[in-house]
Formats: structure tokens, sequence, C-alpha cells
């Protein structure tokens, strides 16, 4: 039996067992296969989205179809669009299917790289080629929702795809504290120690929730040893620096600081947009409009976590409805998350009439609509202050001047900044209600 016979038989098989539109929307196109580098077996998808559903949702189905054929080699599929494909070459062996807990979607193809996450980026990627011998550990930190755990699984998926017989454990740092608690109270602390010993890399997410559990860290001190000892990958992630980590021994923060550290940070607009741009090719089929793209990356700004949520949302509502995405569809979609997040007006009134003061005008009039110049330059001058001094995004300014659409806050917020530069009655009066505040 050859690789394409393989293929062939598990699609016969997924005919039988899904729903024919579920098989016909998901599976009708894929059926070439080419066999590459390291044992792998490509399968051509016709789309990002069809890739992204079939990793998502199908793929464990997938492997279970594989182990009830009964080869005599275990295969390993790996889904890619067709310019993914890194010059195959064609084999007739078969190597083991990997079936770690590594999410196949957390690759560094799939990662968004800006200023937020470059050094991280570049320096997981060299890891991901030297395992063990260019950097070791690993530490990456930074806030939740900001792209770790996916950087550290494209690290584990990059090692497996270049061999997939290596051992890749991937464990958050809780369960890793439960294997440790459970093999104390079986009295079976040689399992655990197998378990975790007999590894090539070792993925440890969050260690910061091993924070005062003295018998476990010096479990982990001593498997860290012994990994780093037999030049074995290991990547570690936290919320803070290690020299921050409280209620941790000495000697492991030390092991830590030994390798290199990196942090992510908050994508900037820019990221943020290329960010939606990648999610959207492999969520939906359907085209979404640049101003929505916008929208949704100006208003939702703490981390990739929430704007994917967003975006789903967005998405989720289209497809309910049946309808295109519009602007007004998103907004209407996005209504009760961004009243959620936007603070309330009374929080910021004290600028606002600071301000209208300045100016010999009413707050109403600031929170009107009025087009006369003696309204609108204060006006423009609460947009830039609520940004610039309090950190606002567009829409959360517009919510709190009555609705105004996050475009027109955008616009008065940049008039004020390039008037500035060459206005200085202009730049003495917004640092005089800044200094005011």
């Amino acid at each position: 039996m050859n690789y394409q016979e393989i293929w062939n038989g598990v699609l016969q098989t997924l005919k039988r067992n899904l729903a024919d539109h579920t098989f016909e929307q998901t599976f009708q196109d894929v059926k070439e296969v080419v066999e590459g580098e390291g044992g792998l077996i490509y399968v051509i998808c016709p789309s990002p989205y069809i890739k992204a559903n079939i990793n998502s949702v199908h793929y464990r189905n997938i492997c279970n179809i594989v182990e009830n054929m009964n080869l005599e080699k275990k295969i390993k599929f790996k889904f890619i669009i067709k310019e993914e494909i890194k010059k195959p070459e064609i084999k007739q062996t078969f190597d083991k299917l990997n079936t770690n807990d590594l999410n196949i979607n957390y690759t560094f193809e799939s990662f968004v790289p800006g200023e937020s996450n470059r050094r991280a980026f570049l320096t997981a990627s060299k890891v991901a080629e030297n395992p063990g011998i260019f950097v070791n550990p690993l530490y990456i930190f930074g806030g939740v929702g900001l792209g770790k755990t996916h950087l550290m699984q494209a690290v584990g998926n990059f090692i497996s795809d270049n061999d997939i017989n290596k051992k890749i454990v991937y464990v958050q740092a809780n369960d890793y504290l439960y294997d440790f608690m459970r093999a104390n109270r079986d009295n079976n602390l040689r399992a655990f120690e197998e378990k975790y010993d007999n590894t090539d890399v070792l993925l440890i997410d969050d260690i910061q929730m091993l924070s005062d559990k003295n018998g476990t860290q010096q479990q982990f001190f001593k498997l860290f040893n012994e990994l780093i000892n037999q030049n074995k990958q290991i990547v570690i992630t936290s919320d803070v620096p290690a020299n921050k980590l409280n209620g941790f021994m000495d000697r492991l923060t030390s092991r830590f600081l030994s390798g290199i550290t990196v942090d992510i940070n908050q994508p900037d607009f820019n990221q943020r947009v290329n960010i939606l741009k990648r999610k959207i090719l492999e969520k939906t089929p359907k085209k979404i409009p640049d101003d929505v793209i916008s929208y949704i990356a100006e208003t939702f700004t703490d981390n990739v976590r929430e704007l994917e949520g967003a975006l789903n949302r967005v998405i989720l509502y289209s497809d309910f409805d049946n309808q295109d995405i519009t602007l007004e569809s998103t907004k209407e979609a996005l209504y009760e998350l961004i009243k959620n997040k936007t603070p309330q007006n009374n929080t910021f009134e004290n600028c606002i009439s600071v301000i209208a003061s300045m100016y010999n005008i009413q707050v109403v009039d600031i929170l009107g609509s009025s087009r006369n110049a003696k309204v609108v330059l204060p006006r423009h001058i609460v947009m830039y202050t609520l940004k610039e001094k309090y950190g606002l995004n567009y829409s959360q300014i517009g919510s709190i001047l009555n609705g105004k659409d996050h475009t027109t806050v955008m616009n008065g917020y940049n008039k004020i900044k390039n008037e500035i530069e060459s206005n200085n009655e202009l730049k003495m009066a917004v640092e005089a209600i800044f200094k005011k505040l």
C-alpha cells in the first residue's frame, strides 16, 4: 500500500462517518498527497480555511482511522496548502505518527511577527532549527493572550516535522503539578519520572503556577538538570520575567536565567490588522472589508486572544444571519463587547469639563454635534487628550462623546496632533490642560 492509497482509505472512512455536507465542504477537494522530508505525508488543501478546519476539527479522528488500519509502520499526515511544500522528496518509507498534545495549527507560518514579538519569534525559530544547541532553556514571558503558547508549540511542531521520532512533551505547569501530586499519592514516583525523563523536547507552559510548590519545584529542578545535561531542549513560558517569579527557589530561577529570555508585548495597530487578515483566511471563506478589519483592530487592543474572539463573533453573527459582513453588522455584533470594554463617561467628566471651561463653552456643546468652530476645536482637544493622556482607543473615545464614529475621533485626534507641531499657542494650551488634569 502506498501513501496515496492510505489517504484514499482515510477519505472513504471519513465519507462513511461524516454527514454528506460536512464531507463535501471539507474533504471534497483534499485529494492530492505528496511525501516530503522526514517521513511526513503532505496532504494538499485548497485553502488555509480548509487546512485550519481539518487541523482543528478532524485531525484526531484521522489519526484514529490510521491507527485502526493496522499498518506495519505508522505515518504522520501534515495538512498544508500548496505554497507550503518545501522541496518534497518522493519516498516509500513511513515513520511514526506523533500524537503529542501540540496544537498543529500553532506553527511559525501561522504566527504573525511584528515589533511586539519579533525578537521572540526569531529566537524561537533558531531554537527550533537547532534544538538543544542554539540556546537552552528558552524562556518566553508576556501578558495573557499575546501568543506565548503559540510560539512555544510552534517550536515543538517544527522539531516534530523535521524528526517525527523525537519525543516532545507539552504540559501546562498545573498539569505537571497534578501529575507529581498523584504520583506521590499513589507512591508511584517512578512512573512520573519515566513520563518526563525520556523526553527530547520539554515545553512547559505558565511556569508561574508552580509558585510556592516546593516539592514540585525540587522535582522539576532535577528534571531540568537531567535534560539540560543531555542537550534536550527546554522551552518555558511565564507571565513575568524569571527574576520576578515569586515563591521560587533561587537555584531554579538562576537556571532559567542561564538561557535566553525573550518577551512578547501588545501588538500595535498594523500588527493587529495583519493578525486579523491571517485569521480570516483560516476561519472563513467570506470576504471581510478593510474598514471592518480596521474597526476591529482599533477597538480590541489588549491581546491577540481578545482580537480573535471579536473576529469569531463577527463571523458567527454573519453566518447566523446568512449575510455579508459589513461595518454596520460588525458594530451590531460587537456592541455588547465594546460596551463592556468602554469606561463610563463619568470617569472622564473632569477632563471634558476642564477643556470646556478653558474655551468658555458647555460640556453639552462638546458632547453635541455642533460644527461651530468655537466648539469643534475643544472637542478635538478632548479627543486628543483622552487618547494621549488616558490611553483610550478611538472607539472608546467615540462612546464617551455620545457615540461619535471612530473615524471621526481619529480625524479629530490627528488634526490636533499635526497642528501642535506648528502652532505654538495650541501646544501651550494642551500642555496647560495636561498640567491641570
